[in-house]
C-alpha cells in the first residue's frame, strides 16, 4: 500500500477531473487560490473518474483517496490551527463540489460509490482493508510526529470515529474499513 500511495497514486490522482470554485468562493470563503474539487454530490461522477484508473489499481486508488480526504477534513474540523501545515505540504483536492459555496462530501462515500456503481472488485478491496488501515494509521502517526507533534494519533482517530459522518454505513467496504479503524486505534 505504501509503495502504491507514494509512487503511483499521485500520477493517477492527477488524471481525474478537477473543478475550480468561482472567485468569490476562492477569495472570500476558502481563501486558498489552489483549491480544486472532484467527485460531485455522492461522487456522482465516480464512473468517469475511475475509468481513467487501471482496473487493477482501483481498489488501492479509492482507499488512497479516502485516506487523503479523511485526513484533510478531520484536520480542518478538529485541528484547524494545524490544518494549514497539512495543506501547505499536500495541497490535495477537495471531495465534493462548489456552487454558492463549498460542499464537502463524506469521505466514506469514496468507498461506497465505486461499490454502488460496480466499478471495483469488492472482494479485492476487502482483502486490502487490513493492510490499508495499518498503513493509514502508521502514516498518520508518522506525519503527525514529524510535522504536527501536538496531535495525538489515538485522540485524532477517536474524534473521527465519534463524528456524525462516521455513522454512514452503506455497502460492505465502508463497515469493514470503519471496524478496522476502530479496532486498531482502540487497543
Amino acid at each position: 500500500m505504501r509503495e502504491y500511495f507514494y509512487q503511483r497514486f499521485p500520477r493517477q490522482l492527477a488524471r481525474i477531473e478537477f473543478h475550480r470554485p468561482n472567485e468569490i468562493v476562492l477569495e472570500q470563503i476558502m481563501r486558498d487560490d489552489s483549491v480544486v474539487f472532484f467527485g460531485g454530490q455522492d461522487w456522482s461522477n465516480a464512473s468517469e473518474d475511475l475509468e481513467l484508473i487501471p482496473v487493477d489499481d482501483r481498489s488501492k486508488f479509492i482507499l488512497s483517496l479516502f485516506m487523503i480526504v479523511l485526513t484533510d477534513q478531520a484536520l480542518y474540523t478538529y485541528y484547524r490551527d494545524s490544518y494549514f501545515t497539512w495543506r501547505a505540504q499536500t495541497n490535495y483536492p477537495k471531495f465534493g463540489w462548489s456552487g454558492f459555496g463549498p460542499h464537502n462530501e463524506n469521505p466514506l462515500k469514496l468507498l461506497w460509490a465505486p461499490e454502488r456503481d460496480e466499478l471495483i472488485d469488492v472482494a479485492q478491496t476487502l482483502s486490502l482493508v487490513p493492510e490499508f488501515v495499518s498503513f493509514l494509521i502508521d502514516d498518520t502517526c508518522h506525519f503527525f510526529e514529524k510535522n504536527i507533534s501536538r496531535i495525538e494519533t489515538t485522540a485524532y482517530f477517536d474524534k473521527i470515529s465519534h463524528d456524525a459522518g462516521f455513522t454512514f454505513n452503506q455497502g460492505r467496504i465502508v463497515p469493514a474499513v470503519k471496524a478496522s479503524i476502530v479496532a486498531l486505534t482502540r487497543r
